[in-house]
């Protein structure tokens, strides 16, 4: 019994040598974002991710229920609102200036119904939240 207590000593010091090797060495700094004007004016988009997760849900939801439907995704539509204040709008994947025109952005985000918005492209993947 006396020649495991050694073994185990020796043991626990290198399990300890390592822990610290490696925090030492793969362990990221952390760095204080300098830009504080930024962080005093959270907008809706950026208070909570649980919301923009669930935005981000109902918007595929919304994609899927519209492909299902038939619509054509080609033209760039409106899908509609993934929430109260949030519409789905198709894009090109890479955005065309095209896209940019308000004549081919949601009414309700034109119009003032909805301040934000998600850009999809045509097969579903996300391109922007705004």
């Amino acid at each position: 019994m006396n020649t495991k207590l050694p073994i185990i000593f020796v043991i626990v010091v290198i399990a300890i040598f390592l822990i610290i090797a490696y925090l030492a060495l793969f362990q990221k700094q952390a760095v204080a974002p300098t830009d504080l004007t930024r962080l005093s004016k959270p907008t809706p988009a950026t208070q909570s991710p649980q919301v923009e997760d669930k935005i981000l849900k109902n918007a595929l939801n919304l994609y899927a229920q519209k492909k299902q439907a038939g619509v054509d995704f080609s033209s760039g539509p409106c899908l509609g609102r993934a929430d109260n204040d949030w519409v789905v709008d198709i894009v090109h994947n890479p955005r065309q200036p095209i896209d940019d025109k308000p004549q081919n952005q949601c009414a309700d985000f034109r119009e003032g119904r909805a301040h934000h918005f998600i850009e999809l492209d045509p097969d579903g993947n996300l391109i922007a939240v705004h």
